[in-house]
């Protein structure tokens, strides 16, 4: 007679499971500022994908660990320049909660059409908060485990199940969004919402029409995202990012001055350059402008931009009667 022998298992194999980031509605009116799912449960030794999500995918996925998250900007003379800290890949392929890990922002994001994705393995059991690093306010989780619930396909569905939500709640509210009038003033809210992850590329879902000598007043409310308020009087809508190549290591990428610089003008008649300059979140640390106001004095029919967002169709447009 033989003993009996324990056959043991075998280890899980290590699995891949997807986190979307961004994406937004056709026409990018209403975008995600999210990562679905926004909490994720995974195994030692498995990986996270995260897929960048068209139409809206300038995002970060980072990883801080116990280190000091990076400025987005740093001056250099006067003249601001968006650290490559944020806007490039840094760190190694695996994670164990230790050390600073970045996708860097997708190149070229307005115009990118093929996919763009980032992986890290996991190696050790914990839970790892990260940003990212564009949008405050915008976090995801990874909880490692031991041994984990679901399937990559499971996760997958909850992410897609979480962003289809997510799109459908702003859409929901732009539907309701109105301009706001108080006697010769109108204000146009701009709007988003951390709680439920999105922000709208939109100044009005119509044309605002408004008197001669009318007031109109711009109002950040969008706690995720920067815009400014561009009228060019026909001309070309300049670049937010100006690219300056380097003999070594990567380009430079400068906040272009053009965008940043409020005018000073406070009327507008149809003819020139006027600019709100970078409008904030209010709260933002500094308390930086976050409203901008522009009366109008001239009938006629003026459309305005987001400098930033303009690739992705954010622009209004008001009548004057």
């Amino acid at each position: 007679m033989f003993a009996p022998v324990a056959v043991m298992s075998p280890a899980a194999a290590a699995q891949t499971s997807t986190v979307l980031v961004g994406g937004g509605i056709p026409g990018t009116a209403v975008v995600s500022n999210s990562f679905s799912p926004r909490t994720i449960e995974v195994a030692v030794g498995d990986t996270v994908q995260w897929q960048f999500q068209q139409p809206w995918i300038l995002h970060t996925v980072t990883f801080v660990g116990s280190e000091k998250a990076p400025e987005l900007l740093v001056p250099e003379g006067d003249k601001l320049y968006f650290n490559p800290q944020v806007f490039f890949p840094a760190g190694d392929k695996t994670y164990d909660g230790t050390g600073y890990r970045n996708s860097g922002a997708p190149p070229e994001a307005e115009k990118l059409t093929s996919k763009f994705s980032y992986s890290l393995t996991f190696t050790k059991a914990g839970t790892y908060e990260y940003v990212c690093m564009v949008h405050p306010g915008m976090t995801g989780t990874v909880m490692v485990k031991d041994k984990a619930t679901g399937s990559p396909a499971s996760r997958l569905a909850q992410g897609r199940r979480e962003m289809a939500a997510i799109l459908k709640a702003g859409q929901a509210a732009f539907a309701k969004w109105k301009p706001e009038r108080k006697g010769n003033e109108v204000i146009l809210a701009m709007v988003g919402d951390p709680k439920e992850g999105w922000s709208n590329f939109r100044y009005s879902s119509q044309p605002l029409v408004i008197k001669r000598g009318t007031t109109v007043t711009w109002a950040q409310r969008d706690p995720f995202e920067l815009h400014t308020i561009t009228f060019t009087a026909g001309a070309k809508v300049p670049d937010f990012v100006v690219v300056e190549a380097q003999k070594q290591g990567p380009p430079k990428l400068l906040l272009n001055p053009k965008a940043g610089t409020p005018s000073q003008t406070k009327t507008y008649d149809g003819m020139g350059w006027v600019n709100s300059g970078i409008l904030f979140p209010p709260g933002a640390p500094g308390n930086p402008p976050s409203n901008f106001s522009l009366t109008f004095t001239k009938a006629g029919r003026y459309e305005y931009f987001c400098i930033i967002h303009a690739p992705w169709g954010m622009k209004g447009t008001v009548v004057v009667q």
